[in-house]
């Protein structure tokens, strides 16, 4: 479990038993009645002030997390919440509630919340709180590993040593660490550096792995990990460039059953009508606006490659001057000079993308999921990256993992980093990472911040 986790648990517990005391001694006394619609309105305030706190990346050890940084994060975390509070109960005046029930409690929870910031982030790389890590095998992948072992508190992880020969140019800071030997001295390794992990990472296994050394240590209570396993838990995306097709075969994941898909579906056209229905007044005076700033079509409509490779068309808002007649359209081309400032707007937050809620109704995309690319783009990507075709065994999205966390690509390397998040989320899909990535679109387009 990283620390990020550990924290997400702390503090959900931290925040319920806060309100539960709360209600116990400033609630109305022998009312039961009372006090169980009290706990009701006090899950709210938990849910809302935990919400707060992911929205202020408190949970992304991509951002500082020194202590200024967090105080300042934790206030304004909990200083929105008591914004989001106040408006809901204008709102809903049922919700209400009474007293300064609120208002203590809120003032708890950010003492609880910097304490238990404090502890664990002292107690992070103390020895009884994290794993030693033995990596066998020196190379690229296993230098980037020892590389963000090293530097991210989260993992709570320490590298004891290495095993096998560095393979190209190592520097003392890319080094994975001390060499223990060959890799045929796993075992003495493991005896004499008690390692709770071993993340494989050998370049070329065969003819070398010890495979009975490696067995015996495993039943002797060891954790033996693939290191393409450890990069993907680590980063949450997979590593294309060391992945091979046993390992998507054989692995875990990929889990996508019919009913999976069914309430996928009907999550993303739900919410599609609801967006469409509330955003039609919106969407008319963008229109007026678009018109007026310059010659053209309201929409842009483009072909793009969809679920199973079937070509679709994409509906957005125009957001740049049209193109001079004879040249070529690629997504890798910087369009810039183009943009409209009405279409820098909507960029930034987004808002071009509301008319593919169209797009989802009418079964070309889903609400969540790897975004839909130009067929002459897909062409070129598969021809350059390994398994970029997987990307359309599933249905394309409004928003995906990638989209959250890579932002958008103006690369073939950029275009590769966003397909090993893609089939990260492909592995790993499910209503619950859905939400998750919904709640996280939503952040940026608030904040009008790209993401990677």
């Amino acid at each position: 479990m990283t620390i990020a986790q550990r924290l997400a648990w702390l503090e959900t517990l931290s925040t319920l038993g806060i309100l539960a005391v709360a209600v116990a001694v400033l609630g109305p006394a022998h009312q039961p009645e009372a006090l169980w619609g009290l706990a009701a309105r006090l899950v709210i305030v938990a849910g809302v002030c935990l919400a707060c706190l992911h929205f202020c990346d408190l949970y992304n050890f991509e951002t500082p997390h020194d202590f200024p940084s967090v105080f300042t994060r934790v206030c304004r975390a909990l200083g929105w919440s008591a914004v989001l509070l106040a408006a809901t109960y204008l709102v809903f005046p049922a919700t209400i509630i009474p007293g300064n029930l609120a208002s203590h409690a809120l003032l708890a929870l950010l003492v609880a919340v910097l304490a238990i910031r404090a502890a664990v982030y002292a107690l992070a790389k103390r020895a009884p709180f994290t794993e030693r890590v033995l990596i066998m095998g020196a190379g690229s992948l296993a230098q980037e590993l020892a590389q963000q072992i090293r530097t991210r508190a989260d993992l709570a992880l320490r590298v004891v040593g290495f095993l096998g020969e560095p393979v190209g140019a190592v520097t003392p800071a890319t080094r994975p660490g001390p060499r223990l030997g060959a890799y045929a001295d796993v075992a003495d390794a493991v005896r004499r550096h008690r390692p709770d992990r071993i993340i494989v990472a050998m370049p070329d296994r065969r003819g070398q792995l010890p495979v009975s050394d490696l067995l015996a240590c495993r039943f002797r209570g060891v954790l033996i990990e693939d290191c393409t396993e450890a990069f993907e838990r680590f980063n949450r995306r997979l590593a294309v460039e060391s992945l091979n097709p046993s390992t998507l075969i054989f692995g875990d994941g990929f889990r996508v059953t019919r009913g999976r898909l069914a309430v996928k579906r009907v999550l993303s056209v739900v919410i599609a009508l609801a967006a469409l229905a509330l955003s039609a007044p919106f969407m008319a005076v963008v229109a007026v606006l678009i018109k007026l700033e310059s010659p053209g079509p309201v929409f842009f409509v483009q072909e793009r490659v969809g679920l199973h490779g079937r070509i679709f068309r994409l509906v957005k808002f125009r957001t740049m001057r049209e193109r001079p007649a004879g040249e070529a359209d690629t997504v890798l081309r910087d369009n810039a000079s183009r943009v409209t400032r009405l279409g820098a707007v909507l960029r930034r937050y987004r808002l071009d993308e509301i008319p593919q809620f169209i797009n989802i109704l009418r079964g070309d995309m889903s609400l969540v999921g790897p975004r839909p690319e130009m067929a002459e783009n897909v062409a070129t990507f598969s021809a350059l990256i390994p398994f970029y075709a997987l990307r359309h065994e599933v249905r394309p999205g409004l928003t995906g993992w990638a989209q959250v966390k890579a932002g958008y690509s103006m690369s073939i390397e950029e275009v590769t980093r966003k397909l090993c998040y893609d089939l990260y989320y492909i592995k790993h899909m499910s209503l619950a990472f859905d939400l998750r990535i919904l709640f996280d679109t939503v952040k940026f387009v608030l904040s009008g911040k790209r993401p990677g």
